[in-house]
């Protein structure tokens, strides 16, 4: 049996009278794109956290391949760029890796080879002897995408990915991630801009307030027509000339017109 590469059970977490996330239930089937989309503070990085065990739930249940996702075997399976990086600044490129390498029980003849792959990779090739101090938000944005694919994850976790690279940057992560879908690799993003996620997943969540709005792939979302609500004051001629224009459903003070 293949279990999904990732599957909650009514999620929760407050942080005291706080929600951060409601009720989510998710699945998630290994070699998908899967885009976790809502507005800054809808309850993405904190649903991250507790799917890496690095954020303990207030209730649910959360498993990575039919287990739990603290255990070693999993994490093993597990790469993750976070949003916010706060990296070893003292370090080069190739040393920061090797550094992580090492945490992840690679070798030092396997780094040795995985190192200059990733860095050519993420277009970091001729940075390698570079201190990471000197490196732009978006090359240490890069570092960190080289960092998440450093130990052949079955999963990868990318937290606002994009955040902070320039258009060139951009197209280069979204080729990566087309790159690691076809072999085989599940990637879950993170994100609040929606056409990263539409040029980039398979299926895309929407969250709000700590709660899951609607999961659907991205060709149903695309096709189907859009649906405006108009919620109005007053009623005036030109409203109800635009809604028999347009085919809308308008309100007026909470009750539909049409």
């Amino acid at each position: 049996m293949t279990h999904p590469a990732i599957e909650t059970q009514h999620l929760r977490k407050e942080y005291g009278s706080k929600i951060a996330v409601k009720d989510l239930t998710l699945q998630v089937p290994q070699g998908e794109v899967f885009g976790f989309l809502g507005p800054n503070g809808a309850g993405k990085s904190t649903t991250v956290k507790m799917l890496l065990d690095l954020v303990r739930p207030t209730s649910g249940t959360v498993k990575l391949f039919g287990q739990v996702p603290g255990q070693a075997q999993v994490r093993a399976k597990v790469g993750f760029l976070p949003e916010h990086l706060r990296f070893h600044e003292w370090l080069r490129a190739e040393e920061f890796l090797m550094f992580h390498g090492k945490l992840y029980g690679l070798s030092s003849a396997e780094l040795k080879e995985r190192i200059p792959q990733l860095l050519s990779l993420v277009g970091l090739a001729n940075n390698a002897r570079l201190r990471l101090s000197q490196f732009s938000k978006g090359m240490l944005q890069r570092i960190g995408l080289a960092q998440a694919m450093l130990n052949h994850p079955k999963l990868i976790f990318l937290d606002e990915p994009t955040s902070g690279l320039d258009p060139l940057g951009r197209r280069l992560v979204r080729d990566i991630i087309s790159q690691l879908k076809s072999q085989g690799m599940t990637i879950f993003l993170n994100s609040h801009f929606l056409s990263e996620v539409e040029i980039t997943c398979d299926r895309v969540a929407f969250i709000n307030k700590g709660q899951i709005v609607r999961v659907d792939t991205m060709a149903n979302l695309l096709n189907q027509a859009t649906e405006v609500v108009l919620r109005v004051d007053t009623l005036t001629p030109n409203c109800v000339k635009a809604c028999n224009t347009w085919d809308l459903n308008c309100m007026l003070m909470g009750q539909r017109c049409q």
